[in-house]
């Protein structure tokens, strides 16, 4: 319904009611008129039949008075009358010769009693008439004086009269007043309602027109335009409102397309109102700015991931996910983060770069787009997952794996691709330079010629984390290596094959050891091994199974075709004793025990190597 119709509804219905009160008023007021001129005339009747029946009595020609009332009932509008006469008159004067002296009904009885007059309306739908019964009572205040012709007290009742009017004319003429009434009011109030309508009609029109235009507005369509009112202020408003949104969609418009490339149009595909589609975005890129902030000051690769993990699970609400790091040189893969619950639809951890469909072709992989589009992962029906590749470096890539359960997921997740890169991109060089220092302290923490951890390594090793894992109740086998005769090598062969060999023992540690070991170049064709957590027995097996593995290997220099051999001493730590590098001199001088001995043996730290001396500080 229209503005202008809900206003001339409104008029009408105020003119409707003003109307009817109106009409209930005069027809109340005309109503009311008449029945007091009825009244008025029956008492004026009744006092001239009062009047007239005392000259009757006073000229001694009361037997005539019949005549007398059946010429007043003749009078026009009166339809009857008749006298009633009390009891103390009928004993008095005796019983009354005409008939309808006495009571006729209740009415008169009721007066005869009370001594107060009654009246009663009877209408019909085309007649109506209005009977009045007036008490005459005793005065002797009145002349002729009633108490000296009636054996009477002062207002005792004497009798009444009883009259019938016809006022049908009556109501008549007051219905024909009351449609005058109404006919001169409607037309009235129709031609205030036109003037109204004539007056108001602009206005309304251009509200309606207006209030389209806003709702348009509110459900995000902006190219909508008001049309040019007929009034001078309607033509200002209409004005006004289009260079709003003039301006509303101009810049609306410059920030979708100006930002949206900065989340990959992840809000314009969720909303086609332009002003959300712009909240969206600032708030997309306000959050990726402050989770660029925290990643900036986070120590660690660790610390970074942990940010992902965090946006991907709590800010973008992805329920089921899998976070995989590729290094690339090893061609391997492992898990950063897996969901609870639910397993991956793929778990290749080798040959990635061929195997994996996602990273081979650096592009989103949906088994939405295809049945079983990448053949290696396997899900249960009504599921699909989704990869997001992305490369970090040339070294390491990562993949987000989603698996959804049902289509309004699925549904979600594609909107949110979009954010999900954004993220993976201000994360990369961040990640990169965190890649890179980790790159920069493990060459430093490295021996080049071997790959294995070296002296600085050990001396972190020692300051941060030995402590606090002694502290755990840990223990640690310290095992010192040496190559027999190796200046030996050096000398005949020169350094390259010496360094050949070094690089041989480096490999046969590094597959013996499991990963509670760590291995150490301690300095020339000396190592360290670190075996958390031994018994007796297995670290006596790991270096016996160092010594015999690498005795099997058959060097050809040269022409010449040699083995090589180890001496290898061992002690506990904190069980032999509670200060670490007392403890590593303590393999030290178990080795040279088993060089001193014939080399190529494995020698259990005991008090029996001490000398006298070392004996009393142990």
């Amino acid at each position: 319904m229209s503005s202008n119709q809900k206003i001339t509804l409104i008029i009408f219905s105020l003119i409707a009611l003003l109307t009817t009160i109106i009409v209930v008023l005069v027809a109340i007021g005309s109503r009311e008129t008449g029945y007091e001129n009825v009244k008025k005339k029956a008492h004026l009747t009744a006092d001239i039949v009062k009047k007239s029946l005392t000259s009757h009595m006073v000229n001694g020609n009361m037997d005539q008075r019949d005549i007398f009332l059946n010429s007043i009932s003749e009078l026009d509008d009166v339809k009857d009358l008749w006298l009633v006469r009390s009891k103390s008159i009928r004993e008095q004067f005796g019983e009354s010769p005409l008939a309808n002296e006495n009571p006729k009904d209740d009415i008169d009885i009721e007066v005869l009693n009370s001594g107060k007059e009654k009246i009663v309306i009877d209408e019909s739908l085309f007649n109506a008439n209005l009977r009045i019964t007036i008490p005459y009572t005793a005065s002797s205040f009145d002349k002729p004086n009633c108490l000296a012709c009636h054996n009477s007290q002062e207002g005792e009742v004497l009798g009444a009269i009883s009259l019938v009017f016809d006022i049908n004319e009556d109501r008549s003429s007051n219905i024909v007043v009351l449609l005058y009434v109404i006919a001169t009011i409607s037309i009235f109030f129709v031609i205030i309602l036109v003037f109204l309508r004539k007056k108001i009609a602009p206005y309304t029109s251009s509200f309606d027109q207006i209030t389209e235009v806003l709702k348009k507005v509110h459900e995000g369509d902006y190219s909508v335009r008001a049309k040019a009112g007929v009034l001078k202020e309607d033509k200002e408003a209409s004005i006004w409102l289009n260079e709003l949104i003039d301006k509303l969609e101009t810049v609306l418009t410059g920030i979708e397309k100006n930002l949206t490339s900065f989340v990959h149009n992840r809000a314009s595909n969720v909303n086609h109102d332009k002003l959300i589609t712009a909240k969206d975005i600032i708030e997309d890129i306000s959050e990726i700015y402050h989770y660029k902030k925290t990643i900036e000051n986070d120590l660690t690769i660790d610390d970074i991931y942990y940010r992902l993990i965090v946006v991907l699970r709590d800010r973008l609400l992805i329920k089921n996910f899998f976070i995989f790091e590729t290094d690339l040189i090893k061609d391997e893969r492992k898990v950063i983060y897996s969901s609870k619950d639910i397993k991956p639809c793929c778990n290749l951890s080798k040959n990635i770069k061929e195997s994996c469909r996602a990273e081979r072709l650096n592009s989103i992989v949906s088994s939405e787009n295809f049945p079983k589009i990448c053949r290696i992962a396997s899900f249960q029906d009504k599921e699909h997952h989704i990869c997001i590749p992305f490369s970090v470096n040339n070294q390491r890539n990562l993949v987000i794996h989603v698996v959804v359960r049902n289509q309004d997921e699925m549904k979600d997740l594609r909107y949110k691709i979009g954010i999900i890169k954004k993220y993976l991109e201000e994360t990369k060089p961040i990640l990169e330079s965190k890649i890179l220092m980790d790159v920069l302290r493990q060459k430093n923490l490295t021996d080049a010629l071997t790959g294995l951890y070296n002296r600085k390594y050990l001396d972190e090793f020692v300051d941060k984390e030995l402590l606090e894992e002694i502290k755990d109740g840990s223990v640690y086998a310290i095992m010192f290596l040496d190559i027999d005769y190796f200046k030996m090598v050096n000398d005949t062969y020169g350094h390259d094959v010496g360094d050949d060999i070094l690089r041989k023992l480096a490999n046969t540690m590094k597959k013996s050891i499991g990963n509670d070991e760590r291995i150490i170049r301690y300095g020339g064709e000396e190592f360290l091994i670190l075996m958390k957590n031994p018994t007796e027995e297995t670290a006596k097996e790991l270096a016996v199974k160092i010594n015999n593995e690498f005795a099997k290997i058959v060097f050809n220099y040269n022409g010449d075709s040699f083995s090589k051999t180890v001496s290898i001493g061992y002690s506990f730590f904190p069980t032999d004793t509670d200060q670490f590098w007392k403890c590593i001199k303590y393999a030290d001088m178990s080795l040279y025990e088993a060089k001193d001995s014939g080399r190529n043996k494995v020698i259990r730290f005991s008090t029996n190597i001490l000398r006298n001396g070392e004996k009393v500080d142990y």
